[in-house]
């Protein structure tokens, strides 16, 4: 008859059956879905407690440590294929070069409205109007707000 040391996890088991090997005992193991069943011949029985109770910390040891990972798939472009990621990163840049313009452009459309009507009545309110402008613009660019930013640059979008 074979006495049973238990059923324990592949780590575990690994250090458990060198353990016993070195001790002179032959012990026997089978992989089941549970782990991995150790036992030993019943005349070595008492001698395999012995090394078990004696090792237990190198065993525990084994169970704590880290399982090498399996390495990350590199995923290899298909040769001829549109690959979403760069387009979507190509319109993003181009999304983000164009708001850099639009800021600018917006404010010379606005400034050109103003001289057009205002300046026609008074050029000197005119031209106030417009440095009031930009200074309140770059107020809010100072605060973080950006301007003419996301959120149309006149309030709206803040909560």
């Amino acid at each position: 008859m074979a006495e049973e040391l238990g059923t324990w996890p592949p780590e575990q088991a690994t250090v458990l059956l060198e353990v016993l090997q070195k001790a002179g005992i032959t012990p026997d193991a089978k992989r089941t879905k549970q782990g991995v069943m150790v036992s030993v011949p019943d005349d070595e029985a008492d001698k395999a407690h012995q090394q078990l109770v004696e090792n237990m910390d190198a065993i525990a040891r084994a169970a704590r440590r880290e399982r090498p990972k399996p390495a990350p798939r590199k995923v290899r472009p298909v040769k001829g294929a549109d690959h979403p990621s760069d387009r979507d990163r190509q319109r993003q840049m181009a999304g983000q070069r164009m708001r850099g313009v639009m800021r600018p452009l917006l404010l010379v459309v606005v400034g050109l409205i103003l001289l057009g009507t205002i300046g026609r009545v008074n050029p000197l309110f005119a031209i106030a109007a417009i440095g009031g402008l930009v200074y309140w613009l770059g107020k809010r660019a100072q605060q973080g707000d950006g301007g003419f930013g996301g959120d149309g640059g006149f309030g709206r979008g803040r909560h």
